[in-house]
């Protein structure tokens, strides 16, 4: 995260659907899911991936591996979502949802911990 302030509201992370690390850490029972996840948001446009507002739906799946947090201990779920971008960033987002509103949103559409 840039903003180490935030960093005990992490409830999950989220990496591109186009990062490297989506395919080594998906486990074997998500990885037909996260295959065809994966070619379906090749077909959309960072603009539409990164629109806001609970209408434009984002969307996203389950990789089946859990990150350690790293004040708590706590499993934290890893996800691949249209809403993080390779281009931008590190492409991986250690989601805030109480903080950001598009964490936020997906969190609600995912039923994630705020």
């Amino acid at each position: 995260t840039t903003r180490p302030d935030t960093l005990m509201g992490v409830t999950y992370l989220v990496l591109a659907p186009e990062h490297p690390l989506v395919d080594k850490l998906c486990s074997e029972s998500q990885r037909e899911a996260v295959q065809e996840y994966v070619q379906a948001v090749k077909g959309k446009s960072d603009l539409e991936r990164t629109a806001t507002g609970k209408d434009k739906g984002k969307t996203g799946v389950f990789l089946g591996a859990y990150a350690v947090h790293p004040i708590s201990g706590d499993r934290v779920p890893v996800w691949t979502a249209d809403y993080v971008l390779a281009g931008y960033g590190t492409g991986a987002v250690m989601a805030v949802p109480a903080h950001d509103e598009r964490d936020f949103e997906f969190a609600q559409i995912y039923d994630l911990p705020i």
